[in-house]
């Protein structure tokens, strides 16, 4: 009897050990903005939209509204962190000096994967930047 209960004992404490030793899994996605001339752009507006991998759609308050935009810094990149796997668009824009295009832009797309940061440099090019109303 006692051998029986030392066992549910050793069993549920080897239990409780394994479940505090899991670490949740970090997706990581850094991205550095560029001009044509491989120069880093500071201050760049930086969008993301996360999608589920498994199911096709935008993944809903996964982060604070704030969270989606960045602004690069002096070296032109920026970061994400996430809690779930994803598929992520990547929009960046930058103010332009033309006047009939305001903007500068460049869309890209990363897939995230389990404890790796992905790195991603985007080229900003005048275009067609019908998304960089934000």
């Amino acid at each position: 009897m006692l051998i029986q209960k030392l066992h549910k004992l050793l069993l549920i404490i080897s239990l409780l050990f394994m479940a505090q030793c899991y670490k949740a899994p970090i997706f990581e996605l850094n991205i550095t903005i560029q001009d044509q001339d491989f120069n880093p752009v500071a201050n760049s507006t930086v969008r993301i939209t996360i999608t589920d991998p498994e199911t096709g759609d935008i993944i809903p308050n996964d982060l604070d509204e704030e969270s989606f935009i960045e602004i690069t810094g002096t070296d032109g990149s920026c970061s994400f962190s996430f809690e779930k796997k994803a598929f992520v668009t990547i929009q960046a824009c930058v103010s332009s000096s033309e006047s009939n295009n305001p903007f500068s832009c460049q869309e890209a797309y990363a897939y995230l994967e389990e404890n790796e940061t992905v790195s991603k440099t985007l080229m900003i090019v005048d275009g067609d930047c019908d998304y960089c109303s934000f």
